[in-house]
């Protein structure tokens, strides 16, 4: 039996709606009911009975109810504790060269505010930050675009804010010295684009960007990494669209450029897996919320 077998029964039993439960704890349905399946079974006996507009709870449900807000009330105080003690350690992964702009600061006003705690940053592309994630080698992974490639049902995802695209392109090339353009102005233009291994779903994000104002990009290179993408657009091999939050910083033979459209903003969120619901990991997103919307 996990913590999540608890957690799950316990939304359950106080909706008493499947469909409810399991948008409240941002899981898919069959992911719910197949978890409360497995602790019947493991338990031997019948938590509820399915009737035609929900459940009800068995007496055998009732009595575990009880205990189950116990435990997960004492589970959640020892997190607590624990997580706010001093030499405590939290890890957080970042993608090299994003939210650089304002992440040194929101760590410098969290560090003030929790000075017992020992904070360490991991520079991982964003599928490795998910992984090390699962293997609890980070706490926290800093991404974007986290929407289709973070499984729902292991991590629990907290948008911090909102991203605009602008065009990356080579400073000799012919639009350089624009400072306003249309996405439609690259249709004939090679794209770099990113390797889907480290950034999955990225490139998914601009080409629905560029269809939407009537073309489909060329992706002709990739890389696995920001700083390979803005190096392969410096040295001509290709133009690219790019979060706001690396544009703060200049790159060499790389010009940034708006784009008059009004196009899907990318998300940035923190993902932290399922059930770690310490206070300080909701302190260092509140620091980071705080500190990006300056």
């Amino acid at each position: 039996m996990e913590m999540r077998h608890l957690r799950y029964f316990t939304a359950a039993a106080e909706e008493l709606n499947i469909s409810r439960a399991s948008r409240r704890l941002n899981v898919s349905q069959p992911a719910m009911s197949r978890l409360i399946h497995d602790l019947e079974e493991e338990l031997g006996t019948v938590l509820f009975v399915r009737e035609r507009f929900g459940l009800k709870l068995t007496a055998t449900g009732e009595k575990l109810l009880v205990y189950t807000h116990q435990i997960i009330d004492i589970t959640n105080e020892a997190v607590r504790v624990v997580g706010n003690m001093p030499g405590t350690s939290l890890h957080i992964g970042f993608v090299a060269l994003s939210i650089s702009s304002f992440l040194g600061i929101a760590l410098r006003t969290f560090r003030d505010a929790n000075p017992g705690v020992i904070v360490k940053i991991h520079e991982l592309p964003p599928a490795a930050q998910i992984l090390a994630l699962r293997k609890k080698q980070i706490d926290i992974a800093l991404i974007d675009n986290s929407c289709g490639f973070v499984p729902i049902d292991d991590f629990d995802t907290t948008v911090l804010f909102e991203k605009q695209l602008m065009a990356a392109i080579q400073e000799t090339h012919h639009l350089a010295s624009q400072r306003l353009m249309s996405l439609k102005d690259l249709e004939n233009e090679d794209f770099v684009g990113y390797s889907e291994e480290s950034f999955p779903g990225r490139n998914q994000a601009i080409s629905h960007a560029c269809e939407e104002v009537g073309f489909k990009p060329n992706f002709l290179h990739q890389g696995d990494s920001l700083g390979e993408v803005l190096a392969m657009i410096g040295s001509g091999s290709g133009v690219c669209l790019i979060p706001t939050d690396v544009v703060s910083k200049p790159y060499p033979g790389v010009k940034f450029i708006k784009i008059k459209e009004e196009l899907a903003p990318i998300h940035f969120a923190a993902v932290r897996r399922q059930g770690d619901n310490r206070s300080i990991i909701a302190s260092l997103l509140e620091h980071a919320k705080r500190q990006y919307s300056k």
